[in-house]
């Protein structure tokens, strides 16, 4: 206030009340109402289930930023299975992942239905000749065969050596007395001799000897 208010202030026995310029003011009223205040949220995050919850300012009265910890609940009981929603549309088939290991043989299924037969394929290479087994048993005899026809005789071989003699067999039965041959010749009288005794002769056996076998003559005297 300059000096020319003061000098127009006709009330100047008032405390805080003057005139200045023709305009007249009053004493300094009561402090008003604070002003809305800004709020922020800060950071929230999750504790542990069972602790308190907090709310800390960490900005101004009048421009508040709060951080929330909010406890993590209990785990509550499993609600009723929904309705099985619609198939969704089959998505793009995924890169090929890598070969897993391989997993344990499983137990051998029976035996399914046997196939129809396939043409037959064109007949390889022969390949080279085995290793020979070893002998089999041998099979049964079979029946015998016609003769075949008898070969031409060949070569008379060499003559043997002339083996030992052996023992003198027993003397067979005599044979039969063979015919009477033809009369030889008369031959040249000899030198008449001394007179002998009158010889007397008898044919004794005949006996049939067996085919092929040799004539003999036995002469056994007279006793």
């Amino acid at each position: 206030m300059n000096s020319n208010c003061n000098q127009n202030n006709h009330m100047g026995n008032i405390p805080n009340l003057g005139c200045c310029n023709r305009v007249c003011y009053g004493p300094t009223g009561p402090t008003g109402p604070q002003g809305p205040a800004t709020i922020t949220v800060g950071t929230v995050t999750t504790g542990a289930p069972g602790t308190p919850a907090s709310v800390v300012n960490t900005g101004t009265p009048s421009q508040a930023r709060l951080d929330f910890v909010i406890p993590q609940g209990a785990t509550g009981a499993t609600g009723p299975t929904g309705p099985t929603g619609a198939t969704g549309p089959t998505g793009p088939t995924g890169a090929t992942g890598p070969t897993g290991p391989t997993g344990p043989t499983g137990e051998i299924g029976p035996t399914g239905p046997t196939g129809a037969t396939g043409p037959t394929g064109p007949t390889g290479e022969t390949g080279p000749t085995g290793p020979t087994g070893a002998t089999g048993p041998t099979g049964p005899a079979g029946e015998a065969g016609p003769t075949g026809p008898t070969g031409a005789t060949g070569p008379t071989g060499p003559t043997g050596e002339t083996g030992p003699a052996g023992p003198t067999g027993e003397a067979g039965p005599t044979g039969p007395t063979g015919a009477t041959g033809p009369t030889g010749p008369t031959g040249p009288t000899g030198d008449v001799g001394a007179t002998g005794a009158a010889p007397t002769l008898e044919i004794g056996t005949v006996t049939t000897g067996d085919p092929g076998t040799p004539a003999s003559v036995t002469i056994t005297p007279i006793a």
